[in-house]
């Protein structure tokens, strides 16, 4: 029985209603003064959340989807005018969340999440039959009509989403490399200390932290009272300060042997002239007036971690890294430290995805003070959108000779894809990829400068060769068949090289 014009448009029009539901949240958070990026962050989140979760049952996941669909083959269209009504606005609402997928797709995820488009197709599909009954031949005279149209349209379009996932979501794609992080050496406990933020700063805070009681973070090795600890210093990304985001890295450090300080500054703050200046970017730095209040709330707090440490947090052995814009803060952190001798025996400046630090006179740091053994690394991502590898180009010069520009890669030959995106540090998407092109690294840091603190001469060579250029640095494994996974690209002098010698001139976005 075929569809009458009337139910048609009947159908349209849930449909619509259905692919503009999922709309209504990053809308209202735009009319509610979100930029983009915070209007659609609550869905990129469950969108992160839903795909971990497919990925983690993909198999009982694809025997419900073939159970649904056998079903739904065999009992072919609804008769029910408001059954039809339903799966009409289901159709709309599962186009609607693919059109959000594909926004985010392009903003952040980069081609990495595969099941959740599969997933979408075949809810597609499914929802088609129910409307429309299974596929007729194409050639038969409906094939004219609105209702044939938009049958073959959506069956060949959830067809087009079901095809790339099939081989990933039966089991059959090659797998990526599981990588055994060094020995957790020690149990950890966590303080929280809120510290004085700066009057000047706490009156020009926006809403988008409001609800944060800035803080330090201190995650402590339990270590016998004569055994001493090195001390890292880490700092967030923009409007980001939730150490829940970090946790894993933090952790990574201080259960081997590494007292943690997890400073909590204010990202979103509007000083005066936020509102008239032009944007600048040159050098690894920029000129936004946000800075000053920013480090205004960083230097309070790194004041106050002196106050928090206890006798056995030997400063003298330190490691100061950051994500984003943390990792520009990073060094003006470094320089504060330096300043006050810490990091004068050993150090570790880890540099993850880094956006400007600032071009103000007043804010610049000196690093002639940088210890003999000294290990560096400034990390760009493949396909990080969120900001420019000149960045961190810049910073590696300015850190010198001994420091590395690393750049993680993609690898979309398996499944799960590996695609090195803005957010690889994050805890919240701390994947296989991670494991090999981060945190890896971030245990053979932990280890350096344990090793260094407690005079293990044989352990010091070990891991500073690990954190070298070399062959085992640039390592990242093979998938389950054998194939090698892109290994990680290495730079000693990266602004001289022929891959980023643009950064000489780049002055930011056009």
């Amino acid at each position: 029985m075929r569809l009458k014009n009337i139910e048609t448009k009947f159908l349209i029009g849930f449909g619509f209603v259905g692919f503009l539901f999922p709309f209504l949240e990053p809308i209202t958070l735009l009319i509610l003064g979100d930029d983009l990026g915070g209007a659609f962050w609550p869905m990129a989140i469950r969108t992160l959340n839903f795909t971990m979760l497919l990925r983690d049952y993909r198999s009982i996941v694809f025997a419900i989807v073939l159970l649904f669909m056998i079903t739904g083959l065999y009992s072919g269209r609804s008769e029910k005018k408001s059954t039809a009504r339903i799966y009409s606005f289901l159709l709309g609402l599962t186009l609607g969340l693919f059109g959000i997928f594909v926004l985010l797709d392009m903003a952040y995820i980069r081609g990495a999440f595969l099941l959740l488009p599969t997933i979408y197709g075949f809810g597609i599909l499914l929802c088609t039959i129910k409307i429309f009954g299974r596929p007729r031949n194409i050639f038969t005279g409906e094939k004219s009509k609105l209702t044939g149209i938009l049958n073959y349209s959506l069956i060949l379009f959830a067809v087009f989403l079901i095809t790339p996932g099939l081989e990933a979501i039966s089991g059959l794609a090659p797998q990526p490399p599981v990588l055994v992080l060094t020995e957790e050496k020690f149990s950890i406990e966590t303080e929280v200390h809120q510290y004085p933020m700066p009057s000047e700063v706490e009156g020009i805070r926006g809403e988008i932290e409001g609800d944060i009681d800035f803080s330090i973070y201190l995650i402590k090795p339990e270590k016998n009272q004569n055994e001493d600890s090195p001390l890292a210093i880490l700092l967030h990304g923009f409007a980001n300060p939730s150490y829940s985001s970090y946790t894993d890295w933090a952790e990574t450090l201080a259960k081997r042997g590494v007292t943690v300080a997890y400073i909590q500054y204010p990202s979103d703050v509007w000083p005066a002239g936020h509102d008239t200046y032009t944007l600048h970017e040159e050098g690894g730095m920029s000129n936004h007036p946000f800075h000053v209040p920013r480090v205004k709330a960083i230097t309070s707090a790194l004041v106050y971690l002196e106050t928090l440490l206890e006798s056995n947090v030997n400063t003298e052995h330190l490691l100061v890294g950051g994500h984003s814009l943390g990792a520009g803060y990073s060094l003006i952190a470094l320089d504060w430290a330096l300043q006050k001798g810490w990091g004068s025996d050993s150090l570790v400046v880890d540099l993850e995805a880094p956006y400007a630090r600032p071009v103000q006179s007043d804010l610049q740091v000196n690093l002639s003070s940088i210890p003999e053994h000294f290990i560096g690394h400034v990390v760009v991502s493949e396909d990080d959108m969120s900001v420019s590898d000149c960045f961190g180009v810049h910073h590696q010069s300015l850190l010198g000779e001994k420091s590395l520009l690393l750049e993680i890669p993609s690898d979309r030959y398996g499944y799960p894809r590996l695609v090195a995106s803005h957010y690889l540090q994050a805890t919240e998407t701390h994947d296989t990829l991670a494991d090999w092109g981060f945190y890896k690294r971030v245990a053979y840091q932990a280890e350096w400068l344990s090793a260094r603190l407690n005079n293990d001469v044989e352990n010091q060579q070990i891991f500073k060769e690990k954190l070298s250029n070399n062959d085992d640095a640039r390592n990242m494994g093979e998938w389950s068949d054998g194939v090698k996974v892109n290994e990680i690209k290495i730079y000693e002098d990266a602004i001289n090289t022929d891959a980023f010698k643009y950064c000489k001139t780049w002055t930011g976005p056009d």
